[in-house]
């Protein structure tokens, strides 16, 4: 049995032996529903419990699992170890990819969004890396991705300006409410 181009239908079990001593009836009905063929493989003529339902050329055939691992090609090798069919594998395989398209996509959209924001406060997260500590860089890069907590916008105005005072209270301020996302307005400061 050539399993080249074989594609993987289905699968099934006889039942177990263990069931032909406790319940001989129900033994002998689940034999009797099994398809015709059952119970030795296609490819090498061993006794089979657990079958693999496979089409190759138009004809189906049941194999056992371990001649599928073993002989078969690796998409009816990759069934088994899944336990799906064919068309199981495609749909998973399609899900996958459409995922995978998505996550880039919004991979891509993320970056934009932060190259925007990078450009659009370039002049504090300049200020803020050449604080020269970890912390600072840190903030920068948050702030690269979106406003910085109350907490994050004080320790950085204080990194930079220092304690805020009457001498530098405006930069502080435009400093402090930039980072948090607050604009100016005749008004002041709207977050």
């Amino acid at each position: 049995m050539n399993l080249a181009n074989a594609i993987v239908v289905g699968y099934f079990s006889l039942p177990a032996p263990s069931l032909a001593e406790a319940n001989p009836t129900a033994y002998n009905l689940a034999m009797a529903e099994a398809p015709a063929g059952a119970g030795s493989c296609a490819h090498c003529g061993m006794g089979i419990l657990h079958h693999v339902v496979v089409e190759t050329e138009g004809v189906r055939a049941f194999i056992g699992t371990t001649c599928a691992l073993k002989v078969g090609e690796e998409p009816v090798r990759r069934c088994v170890r899944e336990g799906k069919t064919s068309d199981q594998i495609a749909a998973l395989d399609a899900k996958r990819e459409t995922e995978r398209l998505a996550f880039a996509a919004s991979v891509k959209a993320e970056e934009a969004r932060v190259a925007k924001r990078s450009e659009e406060f370039a002049d504090l997260l300049k200020i803020l890396r050449t604080q020269g500590s970890d912390f600072c860089s840190s903030l920068a890069d948050q702030l690269a991705r979106g406003p910085l907590s109350e907490r994050q916008a004080y320790c950085g105005a204080k990194a930079v300006f220092g304690r805020e005072t009457k001498k530098n209270t405006g930069q502080w301020n435009a400093f402090f409410y930039r980072c948090r996302g607050a604009t100016l307005t005749p008004e002041g400061w709207d977050l």
